[in-house]
């Protein structure tokens, strides 16, 4: 057994000599031992943090849903596109009919030009084959001393007026020709023309269709946009109100939890868990920092004029470390 000569000296009237002590040696390493205490403290803390996964990290502010955009054509850009497409095929429609009428139109017209000629060379047939029958009459008569007669003359003013009667035949059936021609003309033109309006008319209507029944997809198609985007805005605004319950839930347990700690450790004057072990282990250092100060004075001195800071690592622990070294402050 032997005496422990620093309590005898707090015993018998020492207990405050360690005021006058000396304890500049120790900066540095009083220092050192603080950025210690700290460095327990903060592996508390990360391993706290790291276990937490907070509400606010899991769910982030915005849920980050997309808006769409209607990129369809605008109505003004339907019916330009649109009346532009069909004017291209009415145009064309159009040409086609047109270039088919005056095929036709010119076969006629060329038609006319034949029954002309078709015309003059039946009068030139006619004209050559009178005149051969008549010089045969005429001949033959002579040749029977009826040269001079009346007969003579009648039989050649007879094939004259049979000549005359047959190029008028000749000339109003080329006039007939010629009028039923033309009127095939007329109805060809009148025909062309009918054709042109009613496709006209069908392009107008087949063009208004169609502009109603893209507007109609277009509208159809805004419509989609708007409720998407709708139902976006309030998806939002249910995630973000969802998202404010959890962190008002989260925050409510997490004072009920630090509430019921606080309550323990006031209640035993200690605390639990990993806390506990945390604690225990800034204490251990403390302890082994002042045992490895000699001067019992100069160690009472570093503890009592750190006593705040000591306080805020320890907690409850602050105590045991006085009596560990029998210090009263």
């Amino acid at each position: 057994m032997y005496l422990n000569f620093d309590k005898l000296n707090h015993l018998f009237g020492g207990r405050n000599n360690y005021k006058d002590a000396d304890v500049s040696e120790y900066e540095q390493s009083q220092k050192e031992f603080f950025d210690k205490l700290e460095g327990i403290k903060q592996e508390y803390t990360d391993k706290i943090n790291s276990d937490y996964q907070s509400v606010q990290d899991t769910l982030p502010e915005d849920p980050g849903y997309e808006y769409i955009s209607y990129t369809g054509p605008t109505k003004e850009e339907i019916i330009s596109d649109t009346t532009s497409a069909y004017y291209n095929a009415f145009k064309q429609e159009a040409e086609q009919l047109e270039r088919e009428f005056n095929t036709d139109k010119n076969a006629l017209v060329l038609s006319k030009n034949d029954l002309s000629e078709k015309a003059e060379a039946e009068k030139d047939s006619a004209r050559e084959s009178s005149e051969e029958e008549k010089k045969s009459a005429q001949t033959s008569l002579a040749a029977n001393g009826m040269g001079r007669s009346s007969v003579y003359e009648l039989t050649s003013e007879a094939y004259d007026d049979a000549l005359s009667r047959t190029l008028g035949e000749i000339d109003s059936a080329y006039r007939d020709s010629v009028a039923a021609t033309d009127e095939k003309i007329a109805q060809l033109q009148s025909e062309y023309e009918s054709a042109v309006k009613k496709a006209d008319i069908q392009n107008a209507l087949e063009l208004y269709t169609q502009i109603e029944k893209l507007d109609r997809q277009r509208r159809s198609e805004e419509q989609a946009v708007e409720k998407y985007n709708n139902d976006i805005t309030k998806k939002t605004l249910d995630y973000k109100e969802d998202r404010r319950k959890a962190i008002a839930d989260e925050y409510e347990a997490l004072q009920k939890k630090l509430q019921e700690e606080r309550e323990y450790e006031e209640a035993n004057g200690d605390y639990r868990g990993e806390k506990k072990e945390n604690y225990q282990a800034r204490l251990n250092a403390a302890i082994d920092y002042y045992n490895g100060i000699s001067d019992s004075d100069a160690r009472a001195k570093l503890i009592s004029d750190n006593s705040g800071k000591l306080k805020t690592y320890l907690g409850f622990y602050f105590q045991k470390l006085l009596d560990n070294f029998d210090i009263e402050l």
